[in-house]
């Protein structure tokens, strides 16, 4: 179905690159909830402005966002063992929070001609839900899926 190496490899930018642009540099600054990140992975990739999506198109989204938690949870072990961000415990969302320490990250792994793209995503994202970094992970699948009439489940 997938390639693992190239999901991580792509969740890795993704997170990082998220972080960077939402200015999440320090626990005081962090991003609530890293689940959240699973939903908003997709588009930070290719288009982000999720009203555009058919409802079709947004439920295949939100089901392959569950698939990604896992994965997440996992790379962000991986990522906190490196140093390359910091983790706490969430104990009120039951959930983790993150954010980057870049100072551990290659200068220019921050390259804005390569992440182009992604960066101008995320600014619209942060747009369309601003507060993102502290929004719960119900008003961020309220907001992209619900309100599009995707039904979607408990998160």
């Amino acid at each position: 179905m997938y390639i693992q190496k190239e999901v991580y490899n792509l969740l890795t930018f993704n997170l990082l690159v998220l972080l960077k642009v939402l200015g999440a540099n320090s626990k005081e600054s962090k991003f609530q909830d890293f689940r959240k990140v699973a939903y908003l992975t997709h588009f930070i990739s290719t288009d982000s402005n999720f009203n555009e999506f058919s409802k079709q198109e947004l439920a295949i989204i939100y089901s392959k966002s569950h698939l990604k938690k896992q994965l997440l949870s996992h790379l962000i072990l991986i990522l906190k063992n490196k140093n390359y961000i910091g983790v706490d415990v969430n104990y009120n969302r039951n959930s983790l929070d993150i954010w980057l320490m870049e100072q551990n990250i290659p200068n220019d792994f921050f390259d804005k001609n390569l992440f182009s793209k992604e960066i101008e995503n995320i600014k619209t994202l942060k747009s369309e839900l601003p507060r993102l970094k502290v929004l719960t992970i119900k008003n961020v699948v309220d907001t992209i899926f619900t309100n599009n009439k995707v039904i979607t489940w408990e998160v």
